[in-house]
């Protein structure tokens, strides 16, 4: 068996079908590189997510049982349990609401690394679908509320760091000082590993959302929003338009086309590149 090159590691919890799209995804445009995909399900109870899982001929399954924490903690403890069972160099945290689209998805993100020691993790900030002119808007908010930007959790939130939606990091770093992915539980999945990473002297390349989201797509809080534990006081208004916003991807052709393709959970389905 190749040993792997890079460990992908995804959380998940109750989304079925956004897992099956994931790693389907996965397996569809990953090509020429040797990995490795590990799956922690955090005590998912619905039935279809283990049923599906467990079906996935090419994944490493780590099931946790029992009570756990809160969502985002829960997050964070199983990418260090991914971490703990990975056998590659390098490690990708992806959630299963991440998408790969283009078959470099993995080597746009990898290469850097493979060319620069110093790198110690790569990926984006936030990565969404919101058109140019809903970002213009954002930012016209921003300014307007301007007061509400300098309490100082809101500048250290708003600092830009590599999220764990996509976020891959050379592991050596990270076992020469220790550095765990639940070292911080005061801060958002990624945001502790790369404040200390920074504060350590390494670079962490932050890549242009635009070109990631060429080759990745990520559906954001597309869990929080599909699974009714996580948004039970969520105005219906918002809640409804996420929901609108991700059936709107699954509804695109070629994504249905993943979803229906069940050989990709097959061991002996090569791994195909995008046409």
């Amino acid at each position: 068996m190749t040993k792997p090159l890079v460990s992908i590691i995804v959380p998940h919890y109750q989304t079925p079908e956004l897992a099956k799209l994931c790693l389907r995804s996965i397996r569809k445009f990953t090509d020429g590189i040797p990995y490795e995909v590990i799956v922690v399900d955090n005590a998912s109870r619905d039935g279809a997510s283990l049923d599906y899982l467990r079906s996935v001929e090419w994944i490493r399954l780590i099931e946790r049982r029992g009570e756990l924490a809160p969502a985002s903690a829960a997050h964070r403890e199983a990418v260090e349990v991914g971490i703990e069972a990975a056998r590659a160099p390098f490690l990708l945290t992806v959630h299963t609401d991440t998408v790969p689209v283009r078959q470099d998805w993995l080597q746009y993100h990898l290469q850097p690394l493979l060319d620069d020691d110093r790198i110690a993790a790569i990926g984006t900030d936030k990565l969404n679908l919101r058109p140019r002119y809903q970002e213009v808007l954002r930012m016209i908010e921003d300014w307007a509320t301007w007061w509400k930007r300098w309490r100082p959790v809101r500048m250290v939130n708003r600092q830009p760091y590599i999220r764990s939606h996509c976020a891959l990091y050379r592991r050596s770093i990270l076992e020469k000082h220790n550095i765990r992915y639940n070292d911080n539980p005061t801060l958002t999945a990624g945001q502790g590993v790369h404040q200390v990473l920074v504060r350590l002297g390494y670079e962490c390349r932050l890549l242009h959302p635009r070109d990631v989201i060429q080759r990745v797509v990520h559906l954001e809080h597309a869990t929080a929003l599909l699974v009714p534990d996580f948004h039970p006081t969520l105005r219906k208004m918002l809640l409804e338009r996420g929901l609108r916003r991700i059936h709107r991807f699954l509804d695109r052709p070629e994504i249905k086309q993943i979803l229906a393709d069940e050989s990709l959970d097959r061991c002996e389905t090569p791994m195909k590149s995008a046409a």
